[in-house]
C-alpha cells in the first residue's frame, strides 16, 4: 500500500478524521471489534488534541540509556533543566521545557496529557538566555522521556503514552545503539507511517574519528528505511561540543513554526488505520458504484434467479394450474347440456375428462364478487367435498436453497467480514420470508366466477331441448307428416350439443386465461413480499458497505 506523506495530501486531516468516524458507525456489528477499537482510540485522541493550544508543538525526547537525551535536552533549551548524571541514567520521570513562561498554563493541558508531573513542567525563563532561538521555537513544549528500555515498566508505559499522544517524534540514539533490534522492531517499524513528525538524532559523534561519522550515519538511514521510514533526518550531534546542534534546531523550528505538527500527527495515525483496515474493506471484485436505489446494487440475474426459485418454492405454477382446472370444471358445468345428466354427452367437446378433472355441479358465488381465496380453490380443486382451505406452506427446504444463492451471489464481490455478516442476515429472513409468502398466497383472491353468459347459454340450452321435445310430439299428431318433425327435433337436439361443445371449449380457453391471470398476480405479491423482506434488507446492507468504502476512500486520502 502507497504511504501518503503530509506534502501529498489533498484532503484535510479533519475531513479524514470525520470520514473514519462515519466507517467506524457504518461498520459496527460488520467487521470485528479489534480492528474498529484502534480506530476509535484515534478519533478520541485527535477529539482530545484539537480540544487543546494550537499554538503549542508537543516535541519529545526519547532514546535508550546512556544515549545523552539530558545533555541534549538541556543544550536545546539552553539552561540545565535535566539533571545529567555520567554513569548512570537519571531520568526517573518525565520533564517538560515551555518555551514561553507566560504560556504555562495554556500548555499544561497537553502536558497533563502526557502524564508530566505538575512540579516538572518548566519554562524556559531565563533572563541571561534571551536569544532569537527562543523566539524562532515559539510554542515549542520539548520533553524529555524515561528511557524505553528501562528495567523500570512505569518508564515503558510512560514512554508507550507519549509515544502515541506527541506531535513530533524524536529519536536519540549513538553510535552503540543505534543498531539495537528492540529499539527498532518495537517503535520505528510500529511507526512507518509518521515518517513526516519524525527526527531520528545520533548523538555522542564526538567519540567517533571524523572519518567514521558519515559511516555510522549511512549506515544508520540503511536500518531506518528498512523499517519503512524512508526520508526521515538523521541528524549526527554531539550535545558536549554541540556540533549538529544546529541543524537540529533549525528541523525543529520548521516543525513548530508551522503549526501543523499535531494534524501530522493526526493524519500519519490515520494511514496507519488505514492500513489496518483496507483488508478488510476491500475485495479483490468490488461492487459496481450505481446511483439508481439501494435494490440496484442486486445484480438482475441474481434477482431474477432469486424469483424463479421463490415462485418455484412456493408451488405458484401448481397453484395456478390448480386455479385454472377448478374454474374450468365449474365454467364448463355452468354452461352444460342438461343432456349430460343423462351420461350420452360424457365424452364429446369434454376437455375435463382429458386433463384428470372430474365434473362437478355449477358453481356457487362467494359473496357479492364471487372471488374466491386462493387456498380456498386449491383445497376445492384437490377435495370437491370440502370447502375448508387446506394449508399449502411454502417448501422451506427449496427456500433455503434460493437464500444460498442468492447470497452466494450478492456476498461475493464482499470482503470476508462483510460477506460473512450480510450472508447471515440473508438467512435470518427465512422463517419471516416463509411467513409472509404464506400469508400473501393465502390472501391472494382469484376471480371463481362462472362466465357472464351462463343464463343466455342455459336458456339457449333450454329452447333448444323445448323445441326439440315440441317437435316430437308434433310428429305423432294424426295427419303429421313423421319426417319433417323428426328432423327438425333433431336439429334442435344438435343445437343444444353443439353449443354446448363451444361453451365448454370457451370456459376451458378462459380457465386457461384465468390460470395466467393467476400466476401474474400471485408473481405480484411475491415480488413485493420478497422486496420487503428479501432485496430491500440486501440492498440496503449492499448501500451500507458502499458508503464505508466511500468513507474508506476519503479516510485513505487518494
Amino acid at each position: 500500500m502507497r504511504v501518503i506523506r503530509a506534502n501529498q495530501r489533498t484532503i484535510g486531516v479533519g475531513a479524514r478524521l470525520d470520514a473514519l468516524a462515519r466507517l467506524v458507525t457504518t461498520s459496527e456489528d460488520r467487521l470485528p471489534q479489534s480492528a474498529l477499537d484502534p480506530a476509535r482510540e484515534v478519533l478520541r485522541r485527535a477529539a482530545a488534541r484539537f480540544g487543546m493550544s494550537a499554538e503549542h508543538t508537543v516535541v519529545i525526547l526519547g532514546g535508550a540509556t546512556g544515549v545523552g537525551k539530558s545533555s541534549l535536552f538541556n543544550a536545546l533549551v539552553g539552561i540545565g533543566l535535566s539533571p545529567v548524571a555520567v554513569r548512570r541514567p537519571t531520568t526517573t520521570s518525565a520533564i517538560a521545557c515551555v518555551w514561553e513562561a507566560d504560556r504555562l498554563a495554556e500548555a499544561k493541558p497537553l502536558l497533563d496529557r502526557l502524564g508530566v508531573e505538575e512540579r516538572q513542567q518548566l519554562t524556559r525563563d531565563s533572563a541571561l538566555d534571551r536569544t532569537i532561538v527562543r523566539d524562532a521555537l515559539a510554542g515549542l513544549v520539548l520533553v524529555d522521556l524515561p528511557d524505553h528500555d528501562s528495567a523500570v515498566r512505569e518508564h515503558q508505559a510512560e514512554v508507550d503514552q507519549a509515544v502515541g499522544l506527541a506531535d513530533v517524534l524524536v529519536w536519540i540514539t549513538d553510535p552503540q545503539k543505534y543498531a539495537d533490534a528492540s529499539w527498532h522492531d518495537r517503535y520505528l517499524k510500529a511507526l512507518s507511517h509518521h515518517a513526516d513528525i519524525m527526527l531520528i538524532v545520533l548523538n555522542q559523534i564526538d567519540r567517533l574519528p571524523a572519518e567514521a561519522v558519515s559511516e555510522c550515519t549511512a549506515d544508520l538511514v540503511r536500518l531506518v528505511e528498512a523499517d519503512g521510514l524512508t526520508g526521515v533526518p538523521v541528524i549526527p550531534v554531539s550535545a558536549r561540543t554541540r556540533e549538529g546542534l544546529d541543524e537540529l534546531r533549525r528541523q525543529l523550528t520548521e516543525r513548530v513554526s508551522g503549526r501543523r505538527a499535531a494534524a501530522d500527527r493526526l493524519a500519519a495515525d490515520v494511514d496507519r488505520i488505514a492500513e489496518r483496515l483496507a483488508p478488510l474493506l476491500v475485495s479483490e471484485t468490488r461492487p459496481e458504484q450505481q446511483q439508481d436505489g439501494d435494490e440496484a446494487l442486486i445484480a438482475d440475474e441474481a434477482r431474477a434467479e432469486a424469483m424463479d426459485g421463490l415462485r418455484a418454492a412456493a408451488g405458484v405454477s401448481s397453484l395456478a394450474d390448480a386455479v385454472s382446472e377448478r374454474i374450468a370444471v365449474r365454467g364448463q358445468a355452468a354452461v352444460a347440456t342438461p343432456l349430460r345428466s343423462l351420461g350420452a354427452l360424457r365424452e364429446f367437446g369434454d376437455g375435463t375428462r382429458r386433463n384428470g378433472g372430474t365434473s362437478a355441479s355449477p358453481a356457487r358465488t362467494d359473496g357479492p364478487s364471487g372471488a374466491r381465496a386462493l387456498r380456498e380453490l386449491v383445497r376445492a380443486a384437490t377435495d370437491p367435498a370440502t370447502d375448508v382451505p387446506a394449508p399449502v406452506p411454502v417448501d422451506r427446504a427449496a427456500l433455503d436453497s434460493v437464500l444460498t444463492r442468492i447470497a452466494d451471489a450478492t456476498t461475493k464481490p464482499l470482503p470476508p467480514d462483510w460477506a460473512r455478516a450480510l450472508r447471515d442476515r440473508i438467512m435470518a429472513t427465512r422463517r419471516p420470508l416463509a411467513e409472509r409468502v404464506d400469508a400473501a398466497l393465502a390472501a391472494c383472491e382469484i376471480d371463481a366466477r362462472p362466465p357472464t353468459r351462463r343464463v343466455l347459454i342455459q336458456s339457449a340450452h333450454a329452447a333448444f331441448l323445448t323445441l326439440s321435445a315440441l317437435w316430437v310430439v308434433l310428429a305423432f299428431l294424426p295427419g303429421m307428416p313423421v319426417a319433417y318433425p323428426a328432423v327438425l327435433a333433431a336439429l334442435f337436439l344438435l343445437g343444444s350439443v353443439v353449443l354446448d361443445a363451444t361453451a365448454r371449449r370457451t370456459a376451458r380457453r378462459n380457465a386457461v386465461t384465468a390460470g395466467r391471470i393467476a400466476v401474474g398476480q400471485l408473481s405480484v405479491e411475491l415480488a413485493a413480499v420478497a422486496q420487503d423482506e428479501l432485496f430491500g434488507p440486501i440492498g440496503a446492507e449492499l448501500a451500507r458497505y458502499r458508503s464505508a468504502l466511500a468513507d474508506f476512500e476519503t479516510v485513505q486520502a487518494h
